[in-house]
């Protein structure tokens, strides 16, 4: 069941994120299963060198080690392409120029019809238009769901290709991610059938809200790892606290993340939103 880190290096990572990639780091090691490392840096726009060697700086100081080279989604444009010709060869794919704007309108136009019921994505207004896939335009993904993108007018491919053509590339088999990634399940799925791979579990861990209830942010203060250090805490203190606070540890006793693996039970870990009241020393 080999497992994955895949860190987005679009900022510094917060203990949200750091909780995520250590029950992804425990539930590979608590099996003996070899552990992936992989930078999710689709967005040119949002990416930054600078911002994936700092999350490989931070793991390695928080004691979770990885297997083999890092990927980097950024140098797997070819396996995304390969894969969009599988799908388009199977007419599972159609060119998309609708703007924002009139894909909204198209939403509220549903809505405000007799007996109608609000739509959860696209409204599918391309489907049949027949515009040419080289035309310039967005790419999407014909099924029963929410026909979403494959890849954008400006050619940057979509989350949901480029995870799971990834997945499939690296034999993942055990994927573990924050409860907000729960919804691509199905889309993620079609993917997997359509291409013919062999899909990972999928267990969703709880998201870190902020004072205001929010799920944590940059915007919630000095929560990245960085600043933890920068502050003195040590390893061992604040995996003793994220511990704690995804409901492993009754006490947030300091503790690595070896001794964490010895305890680690995946039946412990708590279902529900880890509150900020419940981690007050994070955020001293």
């Amino acid at each position: 069941m080999q497992g994955r880190l895949a860190p987005s290096p679009s900022g510094h990572l917060h203990i949200g994120n750091a909780s995520s990639l250590l029950l992804a780091w425990l539930d590979a090691r608590s099996s003996g299963s070899a552990l992936m490392m992989r930078m999710d840096d689709l967005d040119p726009q949002r990416s930054k060198m600078a911002f994936a060697e700092a999350a490989l700086t931070d793991l390695s100081w928080m004691g979770l080690n990885w297997d083999g080279e890092v990927l980097y989604q950024s140098a797997s444009h070819d396996r995304y392409r390969s894969a969009l010709q599988q799908l388009i060869n199977q007419d599972l794919v159609y060119a998309c120029n609708c703007s924002r704007k009139a894909i909204q309108s198209a939403m509220q136009d549903v809505v405000r019809a007799p007996h109608g019921k609000p739509l959860a994505g696209y409204p599918g207004t391309c489907a049949n238009k027949g515009l040419p896939l080289n035309g310039g335009h967005a790419l999407r993904f014909r099924w029963s769901g929410d026909p979403f993108v494959l890849q954008r007018a400006d050619g940057a491919w979509s989350y949901q290709l480029a995870v799971v053509v990834d997945d499939a590339h690296q034999a993942i088999r055990s994927v573990v991610r924050g409860m907000d990634l729960k919804e691509s399940i199905p889309p993620q799925k079609a993917l997997i059938e359509a291409l013919g791979l062999e899909g990972p579990t999928y267990w969703h861990v709880p998201l870190w809200m902020g004072p205001d209830g929010h799920r944590l942010s940059k915007r919630h203060g000095d929560i990245a790892i960085r600043d933890f250090k920068a502050r003195g805490w040590t390893p061992e203190a604040l995996i003793g606290w994220i511990s704690h606070g995804l409901g492993l540890n009754e006490q947030a006793k300091p503790l690595s993340a070896q001794e964490l693996l010895t305890v680690f039970d995946h039946q412990r870990v708590k279902s529900q939103p880890v509150l900020h009241e419940e981690v007050l020393p994070l955020w001293a």
